[in-house]
């Protein structure tokens, strides 16, 4: 069986735990089930159907899913806290949130950091928090610390947060974070109050972050779409926000992925004349564990804009992130040279003072034991 068979078997696993019983303990079956972060969902919906090895691995992926999230839980809580003292409204987002609203089973869900959304105007504020925390930002990508950036990364002690400061890159589409906010519903997360996204919203930020994600994602994505959407009431209702928000392609492509996956996926294929070869192509490429392309990337990333002014504008801003990324990339290396010059002049080591050659030689000779 190929891995995209292996998928398809495991998905249907999913919906349906009496085909469980027919999936044979082969090695690629459990790698094929890890890559798509479906194992412990497995074990929980169908743990008592598998083949024995098959079971206790899964069984083990939901022990460690459920401490991961354990943790991460409560880091999230520790972050509610600080930034609702601070007076800033939270939203969490994502996998934390997901494991009780879509699956309502510790470990179903695994989910590598926290994810929380919080107001624009209060991106310093919240920054000061996370840094009160003892938390430490990361580049995440060129321009992370620009003012229009959606999105920057915080780390402590092997904990990612990533705080979102809008859905999506601002310039990609046009999301009411009015309306975001007006709507979101009440939440609780162990022992916090929080708030989530409402349940459309959701739906289309999740297609948003797979189209972000070049629909190269694991396919418990897939399973958390189809409980974001269970009807076809809902899925109008999504369908209808994502035109609003100029981004109804990546819906419809994460629609049809969907579709090509799930056996029970409840709605119709994409109605819209959209780009159709480009979502056949991500269809068919999709469930192997290849590495997409860079130019791939680029592709299924231009044919996901609900216009040509949008991919215009999101092309710009990002080459500019680009350029000023490349710009200080340079300015660091001259000045470690400039510094290494400097070294090699006062120092009084052997070797060719005045030159990056030796300081270079000099650094080495002070590192070298004795």
């Amino acid at each position: 069986m190929s891995e995209r068979e292996w998928l398809r078997a495991l998905l249907a696993a999913v919906e349906d735990p009496t085909r469980a019983a027919a999936l044979p303990p082969d090695p690629v079956l459990l790698t094929v089930a890890r890559h798509h972060r479906l194992s412990p969902l497995l074990s929980i919906t169908c743990g008592k159907t598998l083949p024995a090895p098959v079971a206790e691995a899964f069984r083990r992926d939901r022990i460690v899913t459920a401490a991961r999230n354990l943790i991460l839980g409560q880091v999230a809580e520790e972050c509610l806290r600080a930034l609702t003292a601070a007076r800033i409204p939270t939203i969490v987002l994502k996998g934390l949130a997901y494991e009780t609203q879509l699956y309502d089973a510790p470990g179903a869900r695994p989910t590598a950091d926290v994810d929380l959304l919080v107001p624009d105007e209060a991106r310093r504020a919240a920054f000061a928090v996370l840094d009160r925390l003892g938390f430490e930002p990361r580049a995440a990508a060129a321009g992370f610390d620009d003012p229009d950036y959606h999105e920057v990364g915080w780390t402590r002690a092997g904990a990612e947060v990533d705080l979102h400061l809008a859905l999506a890159p601002l310039a990609r589409c046009r999301i009411d974070y009015r309306e975001v906010w007006a709507e979101a519903s009440p939440f609780r997360l162990g022992g916090t109050d929080a708030r989530v996204l409402a349940r459309p919203h959701a739906a289309v930020f999740q297609a948003l972050h797979m189209a972000i994600d070049h629909f190269d994602v694991p396919a418990i994505y897939l399973v958390d779409l189809a409980r974001l959407l269970p009807d076809e009431d809902a899925y109008d209702a999504a369908e209808r926000l994502a035109r609003r928000w100029r981004c109804r392609q990546p819906l419809e492509t994460a629609s049809a992925l969907a579709s090509a996956f799930l056996p029970h996926w409840p709605h119709p294929p994409p109605r819209s004349s959209g780009p159709g070869a480009m979502r056949a192509r991500v269809v068919a490429h999709y469930g192997t564990s290849n590495r997409l392309p860079r130019s791939e990337q680029l592709m299924r990333k231009l044919a996901h804009f609900d216009g040509l002014t949008d991919a215009v504008r999101y092309v710009l801003t990002q080459s500019r992130r680009s350029l000023r990324e490349q710009i200080e990339r340079r300015i660091r290396r001259r000045s470690a040279r400039e510094r290494l010059n400097l070294v090699a002049r006062e120092s009084n080591v052997a070797g060719k003072p005045g030159t990056v050659d030796g300081a270079s030689d000099n650094l080495e000779k002070i590192r070298r034991p004795k």
